[in-house]
């Protein structure tokens, strides 16, 4: 992006997250899917005209770490916002309109791949000449998709835009989840979308209106130079939460930040959405998660109950940097705990004697203050069990 550009980026962006408000940012076009932990499946996860989903902004949590038998413990979050409504539609039977806060997103299922073609609402309207490829089918855990992407559109019908970039998708971790209503979920899939954008405003000439009948083909080459060149990106990283039997996510956290080539980076939205599963107004008729829901109820009767196979745990940031590390677990017994941590040479740097605790949630704050930056090894020491990590300070 020119110097000249950065200027109009960011007064435009202001405007564009002030007129979303509560809703995702504008630029942020993404589909909200479910997977249960292992296979997506489009029968089960593609969104379907007429489906209502709630959803609540809360408070932002650090998403956590990436791997199996993660614990997301999202129980102390308050509300933000009250509940609004995410409304699903189509006018073909081709396209899948989602739309919320009155903007329009623009979905369409080809072949084994969901794909965005893009959004409009009152002020802006985006097309996208090579789609974002958002999602393939089936999707299990530790399959990654993704895509380069061009659009074209306006702003408040004076400005053109030109956005380009890639954006990828990881479904990279799964453990248990606990939600701001309490409830808890145990077969919980994790996706992490990371979208890098270039973008270019310029006043509207007759440019605009040639792409409009003859769009343009953009090179994978010229996007991954754009990219590499452009003076400021405006990156987006989204992770969603999706639980067994859920055709839609019930938890979703957003981070957004300008990405700079010679100063620091400006994060400048940090938030996260809750979708009350009871609030799914879908969920009476859809007789394919509901059968689902069914049959793994009856699998865990017939199972033999391993009473450690619910251990969870987490440990964030990672890296740490001024605030205290913190070591969140499940205990689905009563045990001892102990924390230990070892620099790279292997000398002993921090032990700590958590004592007995019963069943339950735990937040351990371990303060890195007074270590050197650097890696270390955290042990975290559960009766005769030892969970392994490495954690950066930074």
């Amino acid at each position: 992006m020119e110097n000249n550009d950065t200027l109009i980026f960011l007064v435009i962006f202001d405007k564009m997250c002030k007129q979303a408000k509560r809703s995702w940012t504008l630029i942020l076009a993404t589909l909200c899917l479910a997977p249960a932990q292992g296979q997506l499946q489009s029968e089960l996860n593609l969104p379907r005209a007429g489906d209502v989903i709630i959803k609540q902004q809360v408070e932002y949590k650090d998403p956590g770490r990436t791997g199996e038998n993660v614990l997301w413990d999202f129980s102390q979050l308050d509300v933000v916002n009250d509940e609004y409504e995410l409304v699903y539609s189509t006018p073909d039977d081709t396209v899948i309109i989602g739309a919320e806060h009155t903007t329009q997103y623009h979905y369409v299922l080809r072949n084994d791949s969901l794909m965005l073609l893009g959004f409009d609402n009152q002020t802006t309207r985006l097309h996208n000449i090579q789609p974002e490829v958002l999602l393939k089918f089936p999707f299990n855990h530790g399959d990654t998709i993704g895509s380069y992407f061009y659009a074209h559109g306006k702003y408040s019908n004076r400005l053109e835009l030109d956005v380009m970039g890639t954006t990828r998708t990881v479904a990279d971790s799964y453990g248990m989840m606990i939600l701001p209503n309490k409830d808890t979920l145990k077969h919980v899939l994790r996706l992490r979308t990371i979208k890098y954008i270039a973008e270019n405003m310029n006043p509207i000439t007759e440019s605009y209106y040639e792409k409009l009948h003859s769009p343009l083909n953009i090179s994978f080459d010229s996007i991954v130079q754009r990219l590499a060149t452009d003076t400021v990106l405006f990156v987006v990283e989204t992770f969603r939460w999706y639980e067994k039997g859920y055709r839609y996510p019930v938890f979703e956290t957003v981070r957004s930040w300008q990405k700079y080539r010679s100063t620091k980076d400006y994060t400048f939205l940090n938030t996260a959405f809750f979708y009350p599963p009871q609030e799914h107004y879908y969920l009476d008729d859809d007789l394919e998660n509901l059968a689902l829901l069914e049959n793994f109820e009856n699998e865990k009767h017939n199972e033999e109950i391993d009473v450690w196979a619910e251990l969870t745990y987490n440990i964030f940031p990672n890296p740490v940097k001024s605030t205290p590390l913190q070591v969140e677990i499940y205990l689905p017994v009563a045990a001892n705990i102990r924390l230990q941590m070892n620099n790279t040479m292997g000398n002993l740097v921090l032990n700590i004697d958590k004592g007995h605790h019963s069943a339950g949630t735990y937040n351990f704050q371990v303060n890195m203050n007074n270590l050197p930056v650097g890696n270390y090894a955290l042990d975290i020491m559960i009766n005769d069990k030892v969970i392994k990590g490495i954690v950066m300070k930074r």
